[in-house]
């Protein structure tokens, strides 16, 4: 496994020799997946998202390392190596994760014969004016959006990514699935509605995509265009 190398203080060596022995002081094959730090393995390959440095890593040549949900499993050298660039926690945390879902195999159900309102105009553009306001970070929309609830109707889904997609051409700019993916999220919650928030990856070539989902259903394009990904992350 190649190490991913960041510039680090002596202070910085001294906490990490300080966190191998207390790994070594642990469980010897398993840790949990530092604060921000998503991953999941696809063939020999660890893929992790880096929320804090809003950024994706791909360690190759991992193929003794598990990961099921933020454990992380796998021989005692390849987990120090992992903790050496701040990676793991020895000790399982508080933080609220919610688990990436399976990836969905259904579309939702035809939407009805339905035109935008004026009410669907004025609220599509508002949401578009504040997306594109401002570039967030992975974490700070993490942090905006995680605490939503909403009704999870396909029915009613169906009807307002309709609504949705015929207001789209009409934006000035849609940006790329990150940029979309917030504004039907918004427009969806504009109307007391909900779906997950799902990031996914592939390897040769990486290529990171997110997309909308509820349940086994996608919500924000066809389930086919997904099976080349694999979950890392729900919003």
């Amino acid at each position: 496994m190649s190490a991913i190398r960041r510039g680090a203080s002596n202070s910085r060596r001294r906490e990490m020799s300080r966190a191998d022995a207390t790994f070594e002081a642990a469980q010897p094959d398993q840790a949990s997946l530092a604060e921000g730090i998503h991953a999941v393995r696809i063939g020999d390959d660890l893929i992790l998202l880096d929320l804090t440095a809003d950024d994706y890593l791909c360690l190759p040549e991992c193929g003794e390392v598990d990961v099921v949900g933020r454990t992380v499993s796998g021989p005692m050298d390849a987990l120090l190596r992992l903790a050496a660039e701040e990676l793991l926690h020895p000790t399982k945390t508080d933080e609220a994760r919610g688990e990436a879902p399976a990836l969905p195999s259904a579309r939702l159900p035809p939407p009805p014969h339905i035109r935008p309102t004026l009410r669907d105009i004025l609220t599509f553009a508002a949401i578009w004016v504040r997306c594109v306001r401002r570039r967030p970070t992975l974490l700070h929309l993490k942090q905006r959006h995680h605490r939503r609830r909403g009704r999870r109707d396909p029915a009613a889904l169906a009807a307002r990514v309709e609504v949705f997609r015929q207001l789209l051409p009409f934006a000035p700019a849609t940006g790329a699935c990150l940029l979309q993916a917030e504004m039907l999220l918004r427009f969806l919650n504009a109307d007391d509605l909900d779906a997950d928030w799902v990031f996914g990856v592939r390897t040769f070539p990486f290529l990171a995509h997110c997309w909308l989902q509820c349940g086994d259903q996608c919500v924000s394009e066809a389930p086919e265009t997904l099976n080349v990904y694999r979950p890392i992350m729900v919003i």
